[in-house]
């Protein structure tokens, strides 16, 4: 046996999470196709100040920080929401990534880059992982695999697992220009897009970025527009990427379990993979050291992993699914008369503030919901 754990994927919920075990004792290795770990990663980077300080997250990685944001109806109503101290830090994400693989190595973890898993195979007490190397198939055996490889899911059919099966789509764009003022968050709305786009101030650049329901980059132009042609920008220097949409079915098997956004654990509001990765992260970390001591990976045993998770942020997952289902059934103006509800009446402004939380969205999304409902006691005017 070469190893208690493998973790296949070197962003920061694999990192992470083999940090954790490799601290507690056990032989850990740690695969990435990637030779430079975090490496043209497509992320806004904004993280909730809770969650940064709460997984210990690295301060050198923060570039930004937000107290201030600005959100825009589909007519350019705006609604700003401020806070006494920073709610959420803009991160560098490839520092950040960077820093969480060398917390793992400087752990033990057994760094394997640049290789690309190929194939799983469960044994009797062990579960075989081929890869390839310089051109060729090598292997390293483990007592339990964790998949850690984001929006890849290549080796789920062979582990037995189910991949999400709804997925957004997230494209963005750097810019070279500084820009001045707070988080601007934009409502697009349009039914065949089913959108919202964001603004980052990034020390010296810019980031601009949509998430949408299909990979269509018209909601990007869309964007554009919405900001009055203050930002310029290449075709070539927009960047992709799916991004998985509610949590997968099974994330589970014999020796096997799947972690972050490959077990489509990602907020269902914004498309953000961290915060919530982490905490799945953290759930197994408890399940996989119990299992181990007990040398027992069934998939009986590891499915308190899946069960615990669903118990702490099921509740969280399904509102984003409703609330998005339920804007991209909205036209532009009755978002507009909602904006125009919450500038208007200090009540309801009030109770929006209260009810916001950037790390978890459920009670705003229940209140805004009820609020258009009129199940509630704030009177519009």
């Amino acid at each position: 046996m070469d190893f208690d754990f493998i973790v296949a994927g070197a962003g920061p919920i694999g990192s992470y999470l083999s940090g954790l075990l490799a601290r507690d004792g056990f032989s850990v290795a740690i695969f990435d196709r990637k030779q430079d770990v975090g490496k043209g990663v497509v992320c806004s980077g904004i993280i909730g100040k809770g969650p940064y300080h709460e997984f210990d997250l690295p301060e050198d990685a923060i570039i930004g920080k937000i107290s201030t944001g600005l959100l825009f109806s589909p007519s350019l109503i705006e609604f700003q929401y401020s806070h006494g101290s920073p709610f959420a830090y803009i991160a560098d994400r490839e520092k950040l990534d960077k820093i969480l693989f060398a917390r793992a190595v400087n752990e033990g973890v057994s760094p394997f880059l640049g290789n690309i898993v190929t194939d799983l195979k469960k044994e009797k007490e062990r579960i075989l992982l081929k890869y390839l190397r310089n051109g060729g198939i090598e292997e390293k055996s483990a007592r339990c695999v964790i998949i850690a490889t984001g929006h890849n899911f290549a080796l789920h059919r062979k582990a037995k697992l189910v991949a999400p099966e709804r997925f957004l789509w997230g494209s963005r764009v750097e810019l070279d220009y500084k820009m001045e003022g707070p988080l601007e968050i934009y409502f697009l709305n349009n039914p065949d897009i089913g959108s919202f786009g964001w603004v980052i101030p990034f020390g010296d650049k810019t980031r601009m970025g949509i998430l949408s329901k299909d990979y269509d980059r018209n909601a990007l132009y869309s964007l554009i527009q919405k900001t009055n042609g203050r930002f310029k920008f290449r075709e070539d220097r927009v960047e992709d990427a799916p991004i998985a949409y509610g949590d997968s079915k099974k994330m589970v098997d014999e020796r096997v379990i799947a972690v972050g956004e490959a077990a489509g654990q990602v907020k269902t509001t914004t498309g953000g993979g961290i915060h919530y990765g982490l905490i799945g992260a953290s759930i197994a970390h408890n399940t996989l050291k119990k299992a181990a001591l007990a040398d027992d990976f069934s998939a009986n045993n590891l499915l308190e992993y899946e069960r615990l998770w669903r118990i702490r942020m099921g509740e969280q997952v399904k509102a984003g699914i409703t609330l998005r289902n339920l804007l991209s059934k909205m036209p532009p103006k009755a978002i507009d008369l909602v904006f125009n509800w919450a500038k208007k009446n200090p009540a309801i402004k009030e109770k929006l503030e209260q009810s916001f939380c950037f790390d978890y969205h459920k009670d705003l999304i229940e209140f805004g919901i009820n609020l258009m409902s009129g199940k509630n006691n704030l009177k519009v005017i």
